[in-house]
């Protein structure tokens, strides 16, 4: 089982599609754009309705379609959305933002071999997409498929390669694999770009605890509490870390700040709980 970080890419899709509804001047151009407009103003709802009158009205338009396949993911519809991609492909075969919305309902399903498929398909018509590569990544990576997912993120690294998200990304697949080595070397490119990235130091710490290498995965967890005090999951870790280095009383003291910030449905919560009564003897 994963238990490893990754960052999200694109956690919003493409943006909405203007052009079409039977042209700007049609009455069904007029509620492609209302619809554009209540969307964006997170008027979800309306937006479908304006979306559905323009279909009505235009049939054949992938874009209004694309549209109101957009407002369905966006308020958790995913089933009408991927209805709404397919007959806006269908149309439109060539459209290649739909693949990627498509994609990316399919990760909101878990669905990563679906995903996979649709996300290759719009990178088909554009391998210079750098999100494409990275969300693929991703869902090789959900998928367990970890080598592939490693040339999709080194591809988007290629592409931006300033993208800290995709270093972590990158390291924390070669920490599935358990290369330390390769997994600091991209973690300490992440923290190269930003040194305040809370969440690198994070995910470095569990780099250095899979490696046995206790006191610098220790430092790190501190360097995450330097940024805030209420990261439970740097509690976490260090308690885990303090315990391999016999620093019993440092480590409780971590798994009680763990279970102070922690949320109440967190799933380690009975862990340290059980760390704590352990190490009190």
């Amino acid at each position: 089982m994963k238990n490893t970080k990754l960052i999200t890419i694109i956690s919003i899709l493409l943006t909405l599609s203007v052009v079409g509804c039977g042209g700007d001047n049609s009455e069904a151009g007029k509620f492609n754009r209302d619809g554009i407009d209540s969307f964006h103003r997170g008027k979800y709802e309306q937006a479908i309705a304006q979306f559905t009158k323009a279909i009505s009205l235009d049939s054949s338009d992938a874009r209004a379609l694309n549209n109101r396949g957009l407002a369905y993911h966006t308020i958790g519809e995913y089933e009408k959305a991927l209805k709404d991609y397919t007959k806006a492909l269908q149309l439109n075969a060539v459209f290649y933002e739909v693949y990627n919305n498509n994609a990316l309902t399919f990760t909101q399903l878990e669905e990563y071999d679906s995903a996979i498929y649709y996300f290759s398909k719009a990178i088909d018509f554009d391998s210079t997409d750098k999100d494409l590569f990275a969300n693929r990544g991703e869902s090789y990576y959900q998928a367990d498929q970890f080598d592939k997912a490693i040339e999709d993120f080194k591809k988007s690294i290629e592409l931006y390669p300033n993208s800290i998200e995709v270093h972590n990304n990158l390291g924390m697949t070669y920490f599935e694999q358990e290369d330390y080595f390769m997994a600091l070397e991209s973690m300490n490119e992440a923290l190269k770009i930003d040194p305040t990235y809370t969440q690198g130091y994070i995910n470095r710490a569990k780099i250095y605890y899979g490696a046995g290498e206790y006191e610098a995965a220790v430092k790190d967890c501190n360097n995450a509490l330097n940024e805030s005090k209420r990261i439970y999951e740097a509690y976490l870790n260090k308690g885990a870390a303090l315990e391999k280095l016999n620093r019993n009383d440092e480590a409780i003291e971590a798994f009680k700040l763990y279970l102070e910030y922690a949320p109440e449905d967190d799933k380690f919560r009975g862990m340290a709980a059980e760390k704590i009564k352990h190490l009190s003897k």
